[in-house]
């Protein structure tokens, strides 16, 4: 993201370690380390090289990054025939959610405050895991899960009034003739319709290869002549490294802090300013945030261990 370096870790469940390898084998991201008694995985990722979809979609939300609808086209279609190889190797996920999607980018290429063509592959994690905020919730079946996520997505940009572009000169064709045609094709349920659906899109306006842009995207000679973001791309980019290797201690709330000052710099970009960090204030607040995370664990873990403790003694003292 933004070309940030830095690490996240992702902890999960997983149920059959014999499937969860084979898996593996087929879709890899970052480094995994299996831990077999326990029955739990980690991925180490590297955020210079990957972004999740959900922080994707935030960051084309609050018009941080630039992203075609070319490129929005060109995801919902690699993500919907990852899944239908999936299908083709019999491998099942069960627990789809947007942030367990990830794009993993290839070619030092990156999203950023500028257009820029993007080259990535899809990956997945939480194979086999649950959703730790609702262990009772059931797998979806994945063919429909990710239509599902596709719609999600784009019910978020029209409510959002989001198309991609900067003029707004064709938001109501974008809608009837993009969005519209999308969601009807989602409903539908087959990923096979969806599919045939984007390449239906990407056909009639105009994909060009070379921009990953449609006929309704910005023109990027105009994008590239006038935009003040290319001036201070480069500025940004290098404060948002600083503060990452002064501040970085658990990657969780690290990620956590970076977003809200991805937030602030977007608030400055929209005036077309820069906005300078004080760095004793900043890490200041880091550090605020550190101890409320360490206080909220805390009062997690606390129960957390006694009633693991008293479900340990229960079935010891049953095999005794």
């Amino acid at each position: 993201m933004l070309e940030l370096q830095y690490h996240s870790y992702q902890y999960y469940s997983y149920i059959d370690l014999e499937k969860l390898k084979k898996i593996l084998e087929w879709d890899a991201i970052g480094e995994v380390n299996l831990y077999e008694n326990e029955k739990t995985m980690i991925y180490k990722i590297d955020r210079s090289k990957h972004i999740r979809l959900s922080d994707l979609i935030e960051l084309i939300e609050i018009d941080l990054i630039r992203f075609h609808l070319g490129q929005l086209l060109l995801l919902f279609k690699k993500l919907l025939k990852k899944v239908k190889l999936m299908e083709d190797q019999n491998l099942e996920h069960n627990y789809f959610r947007e942030d367990r999607i990830w794009l993993n980018l290839k070619n030092q290429t990156y999203f950023s405050i500028t257009y820029q063509k993007i080259k990535y592959q899809i990956s997945f994690t939480g194979y086999q895991s649950k959703f730790y905020e609702n262990l009772e919730l059931k797998g979806v079946v994945d063919s429909q899960k990710i239509l599902q996520i596709i719609s999600l997505i784009i019910k978020r940009l029209k409510k959002n009034n989001i198309f991609l572009n900067k003029h707004r000169k064709s938001n109501h064709q974008i809608i009837d003739n993009i969005y519209e045609p999308i969601l009807q094709s989602c409903q539908k349920g087959q990923i096979g319709d969806s599919i045939n659906c984007l390449n239906t899109l990407l056909t009639k306006y105009s994909y060009n290869y070379n921009n990953q842009t449609v006929s309704f995207d910005d023109r990027l000679i105009d994008e590239y002549m006038y935009s003040k973001r290319k001036q201070q791309k480069n500025t940004i980019e290098k404060q948002l490294q600083k503060f990452i290797a002064k501040i970085d201690q658990i990657p969780l709330v690290t990620e956590q802090f970076m977003l809200e000052k991805i937030k602030e710099i977007r608030l400055n970009l929209k005036n077309w300013e820069s906005l300078q960090f004080n760095d004793n204030d900043e890490t200041l607040k880091y550090h605020q945030m550190l101890q409320i995370y360490r206080n909220k664990k805390n009062q997690i873990q606390q129960p957390a261990i006694a009633l693991i403790t008293e479900m340990v003694d229960n079935i010891c003292e049953k095999q005794i």
